[in-house]
């Protein structure tokens, strides 16, 4: 598609609760036009998010989140737990197919770190980084043609909060393959020793909001906050619902966790006799379907390793699904 048939747009909103600007975002992601690119600027008070197919259980420290009173939420895209306050901002491109380049919308964000003096790259598959320390993490969500890419861009984080909120691994799990904790963080502020802890949230949005036009070589149209869409009452009450935030809770038996080169996976199953009546897979992989339809196709076979091997994953599934199959095979 030409530069000339591209529209960028812009929307930052002042608003920091976490379930209402989840809202907006998916939203935005469904009202998204053919030919246009929209950049989504957001900032969460003090919350622990948590990716789609994670256990918040295993991944944060809830009774302390509760006690303290700060948000815990949920994505609609996978990854791993992160911890957000006013010292970071997020960021989410919203586009249909055409137009959706992780690739791009990635330069996008690298190219506002070089504005601003900071030397940032690529590592992994989903991780930024600067000096080999990590300051930004992203997350992929699409469905039927529509798409985001969001991510967060720490600041000026508080890292005691965040140590004291997201947990590492509970000992009581059989964890295998598992030899290193989380990346080290860092926060930019730690780049930008000359500028002002109030103005780094503001320069970093009008950075990205310059790097998004060269980008693309097109000029930026920033939009009001009062006129973009306002999330439905019941998008915001999905996002803050308990349903949404732990999910089916299970009586299990049996429990088993590895780590794989894309992501952990966690299973719980409940039996019933030699059947499997019913059982949970969370994972911090940036897959979101893959783990529900796992999960469906388990439920009622017969827990017997040569049956669970030869269960038939839909063409519209990775085929990652099957190593996890035949890991739960071996486990057995």
């Amino acid at each position: 598609m030409g530069k000339e048939n591209i529209k960028l747009k812009v929307i930052r909103t002042d608003i920091t609760d976490p379930y209402i600007n989840m809202a907006v975002e998916e939203s935005l992601t469904f009202k998204a036009k053919e030919g246009e690119v929209i950049l989504f600027l957001w900032q969460n008070d003090r919350t622990v998010v948590i990716g789609r197919n994670q256990n918040p259980g295993r991944e944060c420290n809830v009774e302390r989140i509760e006690k303290d009173n700060i948000y815990l939420a949920r994505r609609t895209s996978g990854g791993g737990a992160v911890y957000q306050d006013l010292g970071n901002l997020n960021f989410t491109f919203i586009a249909k197919d055409a137009l959706y380049d992780i690739r791009k919308q990635t330069q996008v964000v690298l190219l506002a770190c070089k504005l601003l003096k900071i030397k940032a790259e690529r590592s992994g598959i989903n991780d930024l980084t600067v000096e080999g320390k990590k300051f930004s993490g992203q997350a992929y969500y699409s469905s039927n043609g529509y798409n985001y890419h969001n991510g967060m861009i720490m600041m000026d984080v508080n890292l005691e909060d965040m140590s004291k909120y997201l947990q590492e691994f509970k000992p009581k799990l059989k964890i295998e393959g598992i030899e290193s904790v989380k990346p080290r963080m860092v926060n930019l502020k730690e780049y930008l020793p000359k500028m002002k802890k109030e103005k780094m949230i503001s320069w970093m949005q009008d950075s990205l909001i310059r790097a998004f036009g060269r980008e693309y070589g097109v000029e930026v149209e920033e939009i009001q906050e009062v006129y973009f869409p306002i999330a439905p009452k019941m998008l915001i009450e999905k996002y803050s619902s308990k349903k949404w935030l732990f999910g089916t809770q299970i009586y299990f038996e049996k429990e088993i966790c590895h780590r794989f080169e894309w992501g952990e996976v966690q299973v719980q199953i409940s039996m019933e006799g030699e059947n499997i009546s019913s059982c949970r897979v969370f994972s911090d992989a940036l897959e979101t379907e893959m783990f529900v339809v796992i999960e469906d196709l388990l439920t009622g076979t017969k827990y017997d390793a040569a049956l669970i091997r030869r269960i038939k994953i839909p063409s519209n599934i990775s085929a990652v699904a099957y190593e996890i199959l035949h890991w739960i095979a071996n486990s057995i």
